[in-house]
This record gives structure tokens, sequence and C-alpha cells, in this order.
């Protein structure tokens, strides 16, 4: 019993690391996203980077490109976020990758489809009936976090004390494994 349970933990682990090593790889090519000058700026720039895919495939490092985005225009239920730190949950990206379970529609999808679930941020600016958030503000988010910024409806924003890494899986995570 013993090994049996000895391999199937080693299965499980190998399993792990290779869902989320293209992950963590294209991740690793956002690091210079932000330097100290535009981090300590309110400016938002005219176009920003992000992590799309344009169709789907068998894995996320096939489908993902980076891609310059121009900055969105808000609806008034919405803000956008300076994102600082995004979740790296590997099932829901595999998942969205494949266009399998809820992300279904995105086998479909006609314009290219943003990635990443679950992120920390600081409010750069937010639409006209937004109430409870102002630009400054440190938030976990719902939307495409593996993007320099991302548009969320206000309802999917949660305001923490400090845009710190450790808030992260605080939505999807977080709330999943309290389900």
């Amino acid at each position: 019993q013993l090994n049996l349970i000895n391999s199937l933990t080693i299965d499980t682990y190998q399993m792990k690391a290779t869902m989320y090593k293209d992950i963590f790889f294209l991740l690793s090519l956002f690091s210079n996203w932000a330097d100290a000058e535009s981090l300590a700026s309110n400016v938002i720039p005219k176009s920003f980077q992000a992590l799309v895919a344009a169709k789907t495939g068998d894995t996320f490092s096939q489908v993902a490109q980076i891609k310059s985005l121009p900055i969105p225009s808000l609806e008034k239920d919405e803000a956008l976020i300076r994102v600082l730190y995004a979740g790296i949950n590997g099932g829901c990206e595999t998942f969205r990758a494949r266009g399998e379970f809820v992300f279904g529609e995105n086998a479909e999808a006609k314009e290219p489809f943003a990635l990443g679930a679950e992120g920390v941020g600081i409010v750069a600016a937010v639409g006209s009936d937004v109430e409870g958030y102002a630009v400054g503000d440190a938030v976990c988010f719902v939307g495409s976090a593996f993007a320099e910024y991302s548009k969320c409806k206000a309802n999917f924003l949660w305001s923490i004390p400090e845009a710190l890494p450790e808030y992260v899986g605080l939505a999807v995570s977080g709330l999943t494994a309290c389900a």
C-alpha cells in the first residue's frame, strides 16, 4: 500500500509541475512590466500588454500570446485595475485554454479572449456609477489578471487593506476552497 500511495503522490506532483510549467514560463515574460516610476505614477497609458488566446488548443502555452491592447473605455459600473499580482490557477487556465467546462464559449470565440482569473491591483479609474471604490484603492479582483490592466465590473472587486500578493487567491481559489 505504501508504494501505491507514494506512486500516486509522485504522479500528482508531476502532473501539477507539468500544468504550471507553461504558465510560469509565460508569466516570466511579463517580469519587466512594472518599474518603480510607472508604479508611482497615476498616469494611465494609451495601451498595455496582456496575455490572451486567439483560439483554443491543447495546452496553455500553445494558445497564450502577448498582445499590446488599447486601454479600454469603461462602462458606468466598471473599474480599471492596474494589475500588480496575478494568481495562477492551473486547472482554470487549462480549461480556459482548451475551451472546456464553463469556458466552452472560448472554443467559438471570434476575438482573442483574456487569460488569468484572479488578481490584486490598484484602482486606476472608475465608471460614473461605481460606489465604494476610488482611484488608488487596493483591490482583489476577478478578471483578466494576466495583463498590466484589467477592466472589471465593480461587483467583482473586493477591498483589501494593501495590495499584497497574499490576497491574490482570495477571490477564486479562496472561495472555491470554502465551498
